[in-house]
């Protein structure tokens, strides 16, 4: 699928109230912007905008489809998402796009995304989007859409703003992506290469950038030998879990260790799986096992309830540590599946700080596919 679509329904009104973290505008951004992001990107020259809304309607489109990567960024940890109903737990403050048929180009998209913190985001060098059954019917769902990246030698990282030209293969069309971080905004563009033309499709490039009055020094200065495929990329997002306890199609459980200098031993001579590093201070590890339970999801949480905990993905991850002889020995342990639970032994010098934190960081960020588990 490579042409944006349309589809037109009816709206209601929705006056829910949506408690907000307070967000506070950079002055730099603020006056780039004009605090309108929708109002800025329209600046773009291109023709044929996709008005994605109306009065009294709301419009859907295949956007994700014909560009799995559109407005899709990671943290040092995951990829983000902003969830509509609360702003609790998520680093986006807003965001929005606009999506152009253009007469010349056909179809490209501008992303803008502001964020709460000016947390340094990531690019991935790979997305994947499932169909819609709004465009492609009930079989949809089983289609996959795949983007590919590819970074040039078009990318800085500075103090004050990153940015980088990209190359992306999606559903059998290639993009130049151009792609800027300053503080809490993020944009991004997608434009066609026209005719095989990439000296035409870097013009179009920076006539965006600066009719957006970003004036991004590194787009200026690229020339289209600028723009091979570089060999050993360093600017996209890595995944910083590894996983254990093989699934029937994927792994069962996460642990964010290939962030930290936990090695994994290949023949566990403790538990299931076995990590562990040396320290000035001494040796840090730790190791899994599944432990048996008659005890449901829900009466397991209840059980537990009164330990400490960590919670993400929708996990508790209830631990407990005391020191004993300069060592501090802990157990953690979260629901796995299939009245099963999982149990994570781990041990560090009470007084290496660096490996209490390193530890207690894998036991914060647990991830468990246990879908429909009670």
């Amino acid at each position: 699928m490579s042409i944006l679509f349309a589809i037109m329904l009816l709206a209601s009104c929705d006056n829910r109230n949506v408690t907000r973290k307070e967000f506070v505008w950079d002055d730099e951004i603020k006056e780039l912007t004009g605090e309108n992001l929708h109002a800025w990107l329209e600046k773009a020259p291109f023709d044929n905008e996709l008005k994605k809304y109306e009065k009294d309607k709301l419009v859907f489109t295949n956007a994700k489809q014909v560009f799995p990567f559109l407005g899709r960024y990671y943290n040092a940890i995951e990829e983000l998402h902003r969830d509509h109903g609360t702003d609790n737990d998520t680093l986006i403050f807003t965001e929005t796009d606009i999506l152009f048929q253009d007469s010349i180009w056909g179809d490209l998209f501008l992303s803008a995304t502001l964020l709460y913190s000016h947390e340094e985001v990531f690019l991935s060098d790979s997305y994947l989007e499932m169909g819609s059954p709004f465009f492609g019917g009930v079989d949809a769902v089983t289609e996959m859409h795949r983007a590919s990246l590819y970074e040039t030698a078009v990318f800085k990282k500075q103090q004050r703003y990153k940015t980088g030209i990209y190359w992306v293969s999606a559903n059998y069309r290639d993009y130049l992506l151009g792609f800027y971080q300053q503080g809490q905004l993020i944009f991004e563009t997608a434009v066609p290469l026209l005719r095989r033309d990439t000296l035409a499709t870097l013009d179009k490039l920076n006539e965006i950038n600066h009719k957006l009055g970003l004036n991004i020094v590194e787009w200026d200065r690229a020339q289209v030998t600028d723009l091979q495929r570089v060999e050993d990329p360093e600017s996209f997002w890595q995944d910083p879990f590894q996983g254990i306890y093989p699934g029937e199609y994927t792994d069962d459980v996460y642990l964010k260790t290939k962030d930290t200098p936990f090695i994994q031993e290949d023949k566990a001579h403790k538990g299931d799986y076995y990590f562990s590093y040396r320290s000035d201070d001494g040796l840090v590890e730790l190791y899994t096992e599944l432990r048996e339970s008659e005890m449901n999801k829900e009466n397991f949480e209840k059980a537990n309830k009164k330990m400490d905990k960590y919670r993400y993905s929708y996990q508790d991850i209830f631990y407990e540590e005391r020191a004993e002889n300069g060592i501090v020995h802990g157990i953690a342990k979260t629901y796995y599946k299939d009245n099963q639970y999982l149990e994570i032994h781990f041990s560090y010098p009470e007084k290496d700080n660096e490996a209490r934190a390193r530890v207690h960081r894998v036991l914060n960020y647990i991830k468990v596919l246990n879908y429909g588990a009670k």
